[in-house]
């Protein structure tokens, strides 16, 4: 089975199923000067899934959460109250040092939502064309939301602080990763 996304910080503990909906900030149309608006993008996003009672998982630059909206996306926690794991990418657009200690991502640590870090260049890896092939429900000006074909498994070795999120098979009830993503054997 392919990996979506296998990261190498992660934060959280044990897995979260059956994960559906993804919202993503287009890399392509990136700015660090349009985090203001990504921001409210996210927030009406946030707010329609909340109503359908989906949870998403959330990708994007930097930061979440960030006061400096030139080291991350600005958003409140009840702009993203529906999120059950986040993706912060580090790449050469937006390099700001992981989030580890502000009042907003204490709060994301203690409600059990998992928190990796996306380093380009690093071995981590976050599969682009994966996310791209997938259907469309939303597209906003930087924004993408999707639903999976397949539901998705985010696992967390907290030890190790890897992570891995790969398309769960609908007629799957168990997936041994160690079989299928020759990553997370590593030591």
């Amino acid at each position: 089975k392919k990996a979506i996304c296998r990261c190498t910080q992660a934060l959280g503990v044990g897995v979260k199923e059956d994960i559906r909906d993804v919202v993503f900030v287009k890399p392509d149309v990136f700015s660090p000067d349009a985090t203001q608006q990504i921001a409210q993008e996210i927030r009406k996003i946030n707010s329609s899934l909340v109503k359908q009672k989906n949870s998403y998982l959330l990708i994007g630059p930097g930061r979440w959460g960030s006061a400096d909206p030139w080291l991350g996306i600005p958003v409140n926690w009840k702009d993203i109250s529906g999120v059950c794991a986040i993706v912060e990418l580090r790449y050469e657009k937006l390099k700001a040092d992981p989030s580890q200690g502000s009042h907003f991502f204490l709060n994301i640590t203690s409600l059990g939502i998992h928190y990796l870090t996306v380093t380009e260049g690093s071995g981590d890896h976050l599969d682009w064309d994966w996310l791209n092939s997938q259907p469309v429900v939303e597209e906003t000006t930087f924004l993408k939301h999707i639903k999976a074909e397949h539901p998705l498994m985010v696992k967390i070795d907290s030890k190790k602080s890897k992570c891995v999120i790969i398309p769960k098979e609908e007629d799957a009830n168990q997936i041994d990763l160690s079989q299928s993503c020759q990553w997370w054997a590593m030591k």
